[in-house]
């Protein structure tokens, strides 16, 4: 399906007089290249943006032109996303490469998000939070800050966010011939045991990007039962047969240190994951999504949650588990590093990149004194959270002795 030849001429004329042209070399690595503030410029119908900002709670796609550097790709959807970010001033923007075109991508990604930012007034969490995620060598998408402009107008400062598809699994969990599901929040849950019916568990809460018509939830169904009803002698045992609970307390423990109030052990009981069960296997591993609300305060403890969520509480019951989450714990504060540390220049570092862009964001949803309160915020978590979970951590051993 291809944009109307009329619309499609309108787009493309102001492009050439923006001197875009097409193709050039470049790779996903150079786009999400996190040392710059990228350029994303969308050109729509001079009618389809304010259509799309005044309607931005529907999922009508739109369709645009794309151009980042000197690469243009003409016939693109876009449309408003997001659950409580989704703002008329400023859409949150999902971006299809082959809504019209089937097949057609862009540096090998078939969609795109662009983060609008409006549930952070720092506009820094998420990124900084998926970078920890893959700097303790767990998958996350990768994040970068760009500018936007539609129809050469400045935009806002949006982030890029690398989407969870097919590539994404391949390059990081080697396969993607298995089984992927968006957990996406319709109600408070703990993982408790639901029942023998499928549609309790998908297509929600577990809700499938593959295999949409056949979701295949019994393995979901079985774990859950699992976690919910067997013995203490044989929890390990039989739970690992769905998840490795060492790689699932791996990241946990770096929810728990970023003290993310939307997660697994969040406020509002589980959110923001996905789940991938691996090709011919009843195994399942999680991958983290939507950031936004970490750092929340630097003395959340760390055992925040986790006996209402049934989970955690059943793996933190077992002792040799209890020890290894605190372990990991160690190894988040190994890598934030205190004052002085990792995290605390990293946050100086995209601090000093993006401030401009955001101070001349004309749409974003925070004041220029909550930005800068929020940043200065981050600077004192960074000072203070792993001291605080130090503490946690040894009361929590010498507890045990």
């Amino acid at each position: 399906m291809k944009i109307r030849h009329s619309r499609n001429a309108l787009l493309l004329a102001a492009l050439a007089a923006a001197g875009a042209v097409r193709g050039a070399a470049a790779t996903a690595d150079e786009l999400f290249d996190d040392r710059v503030v990228h350029e994303i410029r969308l050109t729509t119908h001079p009618s389809d943006w304010p259509r799309l900002r005044e309607n931005y709670l529907s999922n009508v796609y739109y369709p645009a032109v794309l151009q980042w550097r000197d690469i243009v790709v003409e016939d693109i959807g876009i449309r408003s996303r997001g659950l409580g970010s989704r703002n008329q001033a400023k859409p949150g923007l999902k971006i299809d490469l082959d809504r019209f075109v089937p097949g057609q991508d862009f540096l090998g990604f078939q969609s795109l998000v662009l983060d609008n930012l409006t549930q952070d007034p720092t506009m820094m969490k998420e990124r900084l939070s998926m970078l920890m995620f893959r700097k303790m060598e767990l998958p996350a998408p990768r994040v970068a800050h760009a500018r936007l402009f539609v129809n050469g107008v400045y935009a806002g400062l949006y982030t890029i966010v690398e989407p969870i598809d097919d590539g994404f699994l391949k390059r990081n969990l080697k396969e993607n011939g298995g089984r992927l599901y968006d957990y996406e929040w319709t109600e408070e849950y703990w993982f408790e045991y639901r029942g023998a019916d499928l549609s309790a568990y998908s297509p929600y809460p577990f809700h499938p990007q593959t295999n949409e018509k056949n979701p295949d939830a019994r393995p979901i169904e079985q774990m859950i039962r699992t976690i919910n009803e067997s013995s203490p002698a044989e929890f390990v045992g039989a739970v690992s047969a769905y998840l490795d609970l060492k790689r699932f307390l791996d990241y946990f423990a770096i929810e728990t240190f970023l003290s993310e109030i939307d997660g697994l052990a969040g406020e509002w009981g589980a959110n923001n994951f996905y789940l991938y069960r691996f090709q011919n296997s009843n195994l399942s591993t999680l991958i983290p999504w939507d950031k936004d609300v970490t750092f929340h305060q630097p003395d959340r403890s760390i055992w925040r949650n986790t006996e209402r969520n049934v989970l955690t509480r059943r793996v933190l019951a077992a002792p040799e588990l209890r020890a290894y989450y605190l372990d990991a714990l160690e190894r988040c504060l190994a890598l934030a590093g205190g004052p002085g540390g990792w995290l605390e220049l990293e946050i100086e570092r995209v601090y000093q990149q993006i401030r401009q862009a955001a101070l001349e964001d004309p749409n974003k949803a925070f004041s220029h004194a909550q930005f800068e309160e929020g940043v200065s915020y981050l600077g004192y978590f960074a000072f203070e959270r792993p001291r605080f979970v130090t503490n946690q951590i040894a009361g929590s051993r010498a507890g045990e002795q």
